[in-house]
Formats: C-alpha cells, sequence, structure tokens
C-alpha cells in the first residue's frame, strides 16, 4: 500500500500538489509543508500575498525575495509601512519589570547594541561592559527609604561603575522641589567623577543645589532646602537614600537609572 498521496489540482493554470504530507503550489514535488514556486520572470511578482477582510494588501512577498508589511512593492528585502503615525514599526517588549533582572534563562550579560554602517550594514557593537561576565546593568526606576540605604548593585574588586541619573521635580521639598540630572562614573583609585550635570526648581521657587563628594565614595546631590539624595559604596554595594541634612530623616521618593553598567 502506498505511503504517499498525490493530490493534483487545475485551478485557472495554477497547480497545487499535496503529497506525503507537503503542500505545494506551482511544483508537483514540494519539500516543505508549504512550499510556494513564484512564477514569471519580473521581479515584482508577487509570489504571496496576505490581505485583510477589506481586500487591502497587508503582507507581501516578491519574486525577488523582498518582503512587505503594509507595503504592496517593497525595495528592500524587508519594508515596513505603518500607514498610520500612531503605530509603531517595531516594538520588543521588556523582559523584565524589576531592578534585579532574575528572570531565568535571559543571559542579561549580554549588552552590546546593533549599529548601522554608512552602508546600511548591520552589526553588534563592541562596548566596555561585555569584557568580563561578571558585568551587569541596573537600569530601571528606584524609590528611596529615607534615610535607609538600599542597593543598587554589588561592587567587586576592580570593578568600575557608570551611571546617569535623572530625578522628579518633589526630591527636596514640596513646593521647592528641584529636578537633578548628573552623569556619575565611580572607581576605587578615583572615587566619583561627575562628568554633566544639571538642576531646575518646580513652580519657579529656587532651591539651589551643589554636587559634594566628587573623588570620595560618597556623592550628595546637597539641596538648599529638603532632602538630599546620596550615593554611597560601602560594604561591598553601591547604595542610595535620601537624608535632610538638618533632621536626618528623609522622605520615600522616586528617580530613574540610565546607561549603567557595572565593568565586573
Amino acid at each position: 500500500m502506498k505511503n504517499s498521496l498525490i493530490i493534483s489540482f487545475l485551478i485557472a493554470g495554477n497547480s497545487i500538489f499535496a503529497q506525503a504530507g507537503n503542500f505545494g503550489i506551482n511544483t508537483n514535488t514540494p519539500t516543505a509543508k508549504v512550499d510556494i514556486v513564484s512564477t514569471g520572470n519580473s521581479s515584482s511578482t508577487k509570489a504571496l500575498r496576505i490581505s485583510d477582510s477589506g481586500l487591502l494588501e497587508k503582507f507581501t512577498l516578491l519574486n525577488n525575495g523582498n518582503m512587505g508589511i503594509n507595503s504592496t512593492s517593497p525595495d528592500a528585502q524587508l519594508g515596513i509601512n505603518t500607514g498610520v503615525n500612531t503605530k509603531s514599526v517595531l516594538k520588543v517588549n521588556p523582559v523584565s519589570t524589576t531592578n534585579g533582572k532574575q528572570n531565568p534563562g535571559i543571559d542579561y550579560n549580554s549588552f552590546s547594541p546593533l549599529i548601522s554602517d554608512e552602508n546600511g550594514h548591520v552589526m553588534k557593537q563592541f562596548d566596555l561592559k561585555t569584557g568580563n561576565s561578571n558585568s551587569l546593568t541596573f537600569d530601571g526606576s528606584y524609590t528611596t527609604s529615607g534615610a535607609t540605604n538600599k542597593t543598587l548593585c554589588s561592587v567587586n574588586s576592580g570593578s568600575i561603575l557608570g551611571f546617569t541619573v535623572l530625578t522628579g521635580f518633589v526630591q527636596g521639598q514640596n513646593g521647592t522641589g528641584v529636578v537633578k540630572y548628573a552623569t556619575v562614573t565611580w572607581s576605587r583609585g578615583s572615587g566619583f567623577i561627575i562628568s554633566s550635570s544639571g538642576y531646575d526648581f518646580a513652580n519657579n521657587n529656587p532651591n539651589s543645589l551643589t554636587i559634594q563628594g566628587s573623588g570620595t565614595n560618597t556623592l550628595t546631590f546637597d539641596v538648599q532646602t529638603g532632602d538630599d539624595l546620596i550615593f554611597e559604596v560601602t560594604g561591598g554595594n553601591l547604595v542610595y537614600r535620601q537624608v535632610d541634612s538638618s533632621s536626618g530623616t528623609g522622605r520615600s521618593e522616586g528617580f530613574s537609572i540610565f546607561k549603567s553598567f557595572r565593568t565586573r
């Protein structure tokens, strides 16, 4: 008994075949579950077209291999047309919503972004965070617990740290809150170094800010009135807290960390 079944149809001059569990269009020897062979010599011949319920073409595959999404005649290997300004071309959902980034099976040591050269070739960019298996990042949104130390990341022997911090207007004091921005690096030999910084205050109520501790292991964003934001390397960790220098206590307020790294 034959273990394969061959069925062929002739529809408007096009052949459809089913053979041994494979389905072929314009080929009587399909080598895949669905095997489509285009017809015609033109590069613009469409090998595959998928339309929506309104017969609007949504997916196109040309004879030359170009693929289009919402693009009926893609001129690149992948052409995407959003069609509306409110729709993203590509969205990658975050892999973790926690500061610890402990989702199993994910290699958080892979930091190198993709870049494009002047000829349009996409490649992986090397950066210093890929140089050691103990490197990590600690980007995220954080909330202080007053004067209580909370950990951003651990610090190993030979670690170099870097991060950008941005706060909200509420930091400092209600009504005269200060937004603070700074790009920071730390190493055991040099302490904290600020490469750029800036600040502004809410409601046009002046509340001056000074940054203290450059070259030390304790970095303080010292506002004239209200709570100071403090980063410190102590006990093998990079920690943060918020303290009013006059009272010794502090409120719980939020800030964000961007472009962070620990080299090892």
